[in-house]
């Protein structure tokens, strides 16, 4: 678990010193194949957020929440770098008891605390390190925990939404969450050894591959994409056709590896097919190394 937390954190400094690009944001209808779907912007939303990935005040030192992703072209494998997100969400609140369930609500939204503008990466990954949002009354009834995303590239193509979380009693009453177009943006959460919350999730705009500007930023993209992605029995992982690749492994959200192939030769392969079948659910980590040492990794959800 070291290691791979700190690769996540080597991850969140290299996008916190991405390239700050003006972004002027517009409208647009996603590809139904991989669609993200669209969600209230609500009444917190604050432009110009720093450029951070590290969202938590110094004074919070644990039960982190660790989301990590990639914005996606139109053709739902395509990275793209350079792309911005933004998220906001309110704080952790205190605890509350409602109907003889506890939670953590009452939060509030702050001006300046749990907000973020994030640009991806040269294989168009963002990550970021916050907290699970607390509830808050809207009316007669709690909303769920959520977070708040805008996400565009180059002055077009936003996508302005919300991200929710499975096992959230509060979904069914609310009428965003339980909305059918929800369902893609509701996603599983792993806790880790360290008592750490981990999610991924992806996102797709409305722009076309052979429009995306190539990048000034150089890196070695091994890991094109895993999608479909939570996985089911189609999922590919997509990988560079430029490079000679020593090994595979797959391991849980604690660094555990529990799948290793060498020599691997092909840069298509069924996700699926190395799975075994009684593999618990939950956040796993997909790990590529070159015959040259060079390494690379994504999470994928089970």
């Amino acid at each position: 678990m070291k290691n791979y937390r700190r690769f996540f954190l080597k991850t969140l400094m290299k996008l916190s010193f991405l390239s700050i690009i003006p972004i002027k944001l517009s409208a647009f209808s996603p590809i139904e194949e991989c669609e993200t779907t669209p969600d209230i912007e609500g009444p917190f939303y604050i432009p110009n957020a720093p450029n951070i990935s590290i969202l938590t005040p110094p004074e919070v030192n644990s039960d982190f929440l660790f989301i990590t992703g990639t914005v996606y072209a139109n053709d739902c494998i395509t990275p793209i770098p350079n792309a911005t997100v933004e998220v906001w969400h309110a704080n952790k609140g205190e605890l509350t008891t409602n109907n003889d369930e506890v939670f953590f609500g009452n939060s509030t939204y702050n001006d300046t605390l749990y907000r973020a503008k994030i640009y991806t990466d040269n294989s168009g990954n963002y990550a970021y390190q916050t907290i699970l949002p607390g509830k808050y009354l809207n009316g007669s009834y709690y909303r769920p925990s959520h977070i708040h995303y805008k996400s565009s590239y180059l002055d077009q193509n936003e996508i302005t939404t919300q991200l929710y979380f499975e096992g959230d009693t509060s979904i069914s009453k609310d009428p965003w969450a339980s909305s059918q177009d929800s369902l893609n943006r509701t996603i599983p959460l792993t806790m880790d050894n360290n008592n750490n919350l981990n999610g991924v999730f992806d996102i797709y705009l409305n722009v076309n591959p052979e429009e995306i500007e190539s990048t000034t930023i150089k890196e070695i993209q091994l890991i094109e994409s895993i999608f479909p992605n939570p996985i089911n029995q189609n999922t590919q992982i997509y990988l560079s056709k430029n490079n000679n690749y020593k090994s595979l492994e797959i391991c849980d959200i604690n660094g555990k590896n529990i799948i290793k192939k060498n020599n691997i030769s092909h840069t298509q392969i069924k996700l699926y097919e190395l799975i075994m079948p009684n593999t618990p659910k939950g956040i796993y980590i997909l790990k590529i190394t070159t015959q040259e040492g060079q390494t690379a990794a994504k999470r994928f959800v089970i």
